[in-house]
């Protein structure tokens, strides 16, 4: 992470709407629902306007690259292209101490017991099996643990994150369900004739907002934004340009992400896990610059991150998210691109007997795969520890 890095926090007057990736014209008329976290390039159209505003910009003139606003240019960028600046990531926080809150990793599932407390369980990697794959090995429950369900729409927070980093299982204090910090509201609109004023024949749509509870903010971690410009004013931020608060927060407030778990003597190997979302090549599950290797008769595959050589044995991956938007520069929508969701796991041992304490500090809070200014991909390492995982040999 950069050392000119700030952080802003975003709070709503109101509801919020970042619309998902399907068109209002989609088949079937369904009401669409919002996407929340902010998609980091609704985020970054709101800082980069709200700097071009604050420097006073002729946006005319900007969006022709006139030579008088090659000064903005040079910190925001144009397009596609960030300038100056870069994501870092983007957070929940809350409560009255601001504590923030991450993703789930998808290798801890919960059930409910009789008396209304939650159970937590993790995944272990199971015997090698024959799949469409070949042979590869899968997550599967611990022997006679039932009745298990993933966590994949809640939160943790930095103290249950660190626990699970640790090969630990969080306390049900650590765990927001995403019903705690936020409501959705369905509203009805309708479409504007923005020459004459009025409304347009059929064109008539539904939306789901976001209502965040009154103590739930967005942290931004942000490199490049120049010293004294956005301190604190107010902007309008996503789909039908809903009215936010933004103010930079001093760095002795904002909590760090967790430090990277010590090994253990029964440490097997390390679990990659997403905080953000990642954008692999071409689509893919695999992570940017891993290949199969088939000549054992286990399917694994090898690549490196960071300078450390890994392979991967198996994976944990939620459902593909899509992300879409409008390409304000081009003034047409954004194709619509699959992103490995945040919580996804990938278990790996250091190659060649390398240090996993070494890997391990190498690796946490890094990035990894494309698009990482917009702050995709960040990474933090758990244990992988050898009650978890069943088989023989890898």
């Amino acid at each position: 992470m950069s050392t000119n890095q700030k952080t802003f926090r975003f709070g709503a007057f109101d509801t919020l709407f970042f619309k998902e990736s399907r068109p209002f014209e989609s088949i079937g008329g369904s009401e669409l629902s919002s996407v929340f976290p902010p998609p980091p390039r609704t985020i970054m159209g709101a800082i980069r306007t709200a700097i071009g505003d604050a420097k006073g910009v002729n946006w005319a003139a900007f969006s022709k690259g006139s030579e008088e606003t090659r000064e903005v240019q040079d910190i925001i960028g144009y397009g596609d292209d960030l300038g100056a600046l870069s994501l870092d990531g983007i957070w929940f926080s809350i409560g009255s101490e601001k504590q923030r809150l991450y993703p789930v990793p998808l290798l801890l599932l919960q059930k409910s017991t009789d008396d209304g407390s939650k159970e937590f369980e993790r995944l272990q990697i199971g015997k090698p099996v024959t799949t469409h794959l070949g042979k590869v090995c899968l997550p599967e429950m611990p022997t006679n643990k039932v009745g298990y369900t993933p966590l994949d729409s809640d939160w943790l927070t930095q103290s249950g994150l660190a626990k699970v980093l640790a090969g630990e299982k969080p306390s049900a204090g650590d765990v927001y369900e995403s019903k705690q910090l936020f409501s959705q509201e369905s509203r009805l609109g309708i479409a504007i004739d923005r020459q004459t004023g009025a409304v347009k024949d059929k064109m008539l749509y539904q939306s789901k907002h976001i209502r965040p509870v009154d103590d739930l903010t967005v942290e931004v971690d942000i490199s490049g934004v120049p010293d004294g410009l956005l301190n604190k004013r107010v902007l309008r931020l996503g789909a039908e340009g809903r009215m936010s608060g933004v103010e930079l927060v001093g760095t002795d407030s904002v909590q760090a992400l967790p430090e990277a778990p010590v090994v253990a003597a029964n440490t097997k190997g390390l679990i990659l896990v997403l905080l953000t979302p990642a954008h692999f090549s071409e689509g893919s599950w695999l992570p940017s610059g891993f290949v199969v290797n088939e000549t054992s008769e286990i399917k694994h595959w090898n690549g490196e991150v960071a300078g450390v050589n890994l392979t991967l044995h198996a994976a944990v991956i939620g459902k593909s998210q899509r992300e879409g938007g409008w390409n304000v520069a081009e003034h047409k929508p954004r194709a619509v691109e699959s992103l490995i969701p945040a919580g996804s796991c990938f278990y790996c041992t250091v190659d060649s007997g390398d240090d996993i304490q070494a890997a391990i500090n190498a690796l946490h809070g890094q990035t990894i795969g494309n698009q990482t200014e917009l702050g995709r991909g960040r990474i933090v390492c758990a244990l992988w520890n050898e009650s978890e995982f069943t088989g023989t040999t890898l």
